[in-house]
């Protein structure tokens, strides 16, 4: 994803030189964060990672003036190993990774992080981000939060074939959706993974999917998200000048 720019925005990507970051003086910037697993037998193993992308960049366009990351690719998905492609992470080590970017842009004066999961699983980026506010005063971690589903569309269904048909229909193996509604609750998949409630991977009902409710889903996620950052910074702010926050937890990195 190039540097994209307008006559009020600076969105600034990798394809930026060092120089020219430095020089847009930015102090904010986003971090999707993805997956590479199982998407059932009609989607792509990068689904939750090329979803995620999409939504952070239609975000960056929203609020302006940011560094647009790429999205971490790997993330926990230990539940769905038992199926070929799958690539999972421990919790811990993504997030150590979420901590080390994070840390990175706040020694260059990046202090204000977006962090937006494609990945309901990611469910050990909210207490990182918790930790490293409160280790660093003067940094403010959000979180954009997980791509919002119906209770029976939890993979694969619905709503993430819907957002594949919209942004491009040829990665969507419309002859192979298969629909799944287990008899289980999702708390099972801590007990025996998502091969044990559904044997081909989906849960939920895919062929119920649309280009037009993939364009919907992900521009409603885009406005929300952008609202949800906006007000929450502002809110930062707010407290911030009436209560000064204090280091509650001791810091392991110090500015040099």
């Amino acid at each position: 994803m190039k540097s994209m720019k307008n006559s009020e925005n600076k969105i600034l990507t990798v394809y930026n030189t060092s120089k020219e970051l430095e020089e847009a003086k930015i102090d904010t910037a986003i971090l999707p964060v993805g997956s590479i697993e199982q998407h059932g037998p009609h989607l792509p193993l990068g689904t939750d990672w090329i979803i995620v992308q999409e939504v952070a960049k239609r975000l960056a366009e929203k609020i302006g003036n940011c560094y647009l990351l790429p999205a971490i690719p790997y993330s926990n998905s230990q539940e769905h190993l038992e199926f070929c492609g799958t690539v999972s992470i421990r919790p811990s080590t993504l997030a150590q990774t979420i901590r080390d970017i994070v840390l990175s842009l706040y020694l260059h004066g990046i202090k204000k992080i977006v962090i937006i999961s494609g990945h309901g699983g990611n469910w050990i980026i909210k207490p990182t981000i918790r930790e490293l506010n409160l280790e660093y005063p003067d940094l403010k971690v959000i979180h954009g939060g997980p791509m919002g589903k119906k209770p029976v569309d939890v993979h694969a269904g619905e709503h993430e074939t819907s957002c594949m048909l919209y942004l491009n229909e040829k990665w969507v193996r419309k002859d192979k959706i298969v629909d799944c509604v287990p008899d289980a609750t999702q708390e099972y998949l801590d007990y025996v993974g998502m091969k044990g409630v559904t044997k081909y991977g989906p849960w939920g009902l895919a062929s119920r999917a649309s280009k037009e409710k993939g364009k919907k889903i992900i521009e409603t996620r885009a406005e929300k998200i952008a609202e949800y950052v906006k007000e929450t910074f502002r809110k930062l702010e707010e407290i911030e000048r009436s209560t000064p926050r204090r280091s509650i937890i001791p810091k392991p990195y110090e500015k040099g």
